[in-house]
């Protein structure tokens, strides 16, 4: 019998999924003539995706460090975690305001704020003071919020006011997972050979997020157009209309519902495959598995175009988020690292057909002038259970937090069919606007 175990089994995994990739995005249908014959929408697309990824390329090359640097310095794994919750925390308090000063002093300036201060938090990692270093945390999850609801708003708003096809969101929506997906690849490989030029010291990734983040700034700053909200009203007016279109709606109420699930979990999986394959009693090149998972939610950001060239996100995401359920199901009824492995990458592909496609969602039912306030709301209950996950990580078993991930998945999978009944008996939220002028 053929059996891979070891650095041959992740190599091997490796090496397929980007084969597997690279036929997907071969034989992807060529875009529409509509499309490809405007120049305004093509140059308006690639000019936000190429920004979106260098603001995500700066996230990304703070991750694989954050905890190798608060080591180093000497923090104790209990200071290290009362950190990453501040991080959450602040992303959970703070970044509910971050989207009403969105929709009412404009997204294009929140998107700037972003990299102020995130730039902030970069160089907060050069000083060897856990106080410094919990401001700069602070700052962090401020600035995350801003990035996963901000940017999209920014971006959704202008495409509309443009006059182009809402239809063809989807399509900017797929190029900015899947190249995410390959972005953090390439960050990770990046942020580890930073480090070796810096003599070891874990804080040059950070010196190459704050290069990133002063160019995506400086590229906002002088292409792009403000636009907003609702400009006219307060801050408690404007989360107060946020609640009541979440209150009022419940398509808007069961996607908030989902996406935290879904999300929640998701963050909770990052937390628990280390251990599950460190487990396995043989060295696990990290470094390959997070690529793996990389090329994976960039397979399932390809899938997305194919699914939702023929079907609505509502009709076909019940079954995602069912192989999600199952994928993290069977992790825990197998020691057998390879279909470990193979569960794992099938629920990153599952991710990475989530995220374009609750985009999708998000930019048909979400309210414009409330758009990114909505947005943010949604992330308090992820980041709360993000929090309790951390808080309890040495009293619930992984096996425990694979089966609650699994239930979540399952949960979502009933309420994305519950929503595509709404969906079925209502009209779409958001009109197709008029085609805009030619000069």
């Amino acid at each position: 019998m053929f059996e891979l175990s070891g650095a041959e089994m992740y190599t091997t995994l490796l090496g397929g999924l980007s084969v597997v990739f690279i036929i997907l995005r071969l034989s992807q249908p060529k875009e529409s003539q509509a499309v490809t014959s405007n120049s305004k929408f093509t140059t308006f697309q690639n000019g936000f995706v190429l920004c979106y990824l260098v603001m995500m390329a700066a996230d990304w090359l703070q991750g694989p460090t954050v905890y190798a640097l608060y080591k180093y310095y000497g923090f104790t794994h209990e200071q290290n975690a009362q950190l990453f919750i501040a991080g959450f925390g602040s992303s959970m308090i703070f970044g509910t305001f971050a989207g009403t000063l969105a929709d009412k002093y404009g997204r294009r300036l929140n998107c700037q704020v972003y990299g102020v201060a995130y730039a902030l938090c970069c160089i907060s990692k050069h000083f060897n003071n856990y106080y410094i270093l919990m401001a700069g945390r602070l700052l962090g999850g401020f600035s995350t919020s801003i990035l996963w609801s901000a940017f999209e708003s920014w971006m959704v708003s202008e495409h509309n006011s443009r006059g182009f096809d809402p239809e063809w969101l989807g399509n900017t929506f797929s190029m900015m997972i899947a190249g995410n997906g390959l972005v953090a690849i390439v960050c990770g490989f990046a942020a580890q050979g930073a480090v070796k030029v810096y003599d070891g010291h874990p804080v040059a990734p950070f010196d190459l997020s704050l290069c990133c983040l002063v160019i995506g700034t400086l590229f906002i700053s002088f292409t792009w157009t403000e636009n907003y909200g609702d400009s006219a009203a307060t801050q408690s007016q404007g989360l107060k209309r946020a609640w009541e279109s979440i209150r009022s709606d419940n398509k808007v109420l069961l996607l908030g519902l989902i996406q935290s699930l879904f999300e929640g979990a998701m963050y909770t999986f990052v937390f628990v495959w280390t251990p599950i394959l460190d487990d396995m009693g043989y060295a696990v090149p990290h470094g390959f598995v997070f690529a793996s998972f990389m090329i994976s939610c960039s397979i399932g950001a390809t899938v997305f175009k194919s699914l939702s060239a023929n079907a609505q996100p509502e009709s076909y995401m019940p079954y995602v988020f069912a192989v999600a359920g199952l994928c993290m199901a069977g992790t825990i009824m197998t020691r057998n690292p390879l279909i470990i492995m193979l569960c794992f990458c099938v629920f990153e592909g599952c991710v990475g057909i989530f995220w374009p496609s609750i985009m999708t969602m998000r930019s048909r039912y979400l309210p414009e002038e409330g758009r990114a306030t909505v947005m943010n709301i949604f992330r308090i209950p992820l980041n709360f259970i993000v929090c309790i996950v951390l808080f309890n990580q040495g009293n619930v078993t992984v096996q425990a937090d694979f089966v609650i991930c699994a239930t979540a998945h399952f949960v979502c999978a009933m309420l994305t069919k519950v929503l595509a009944g709404l969906a079925a008996n209502s009209p779409k939220s958001v009109e197709k606007p008029a085609p805009e002028e030619s000069a």
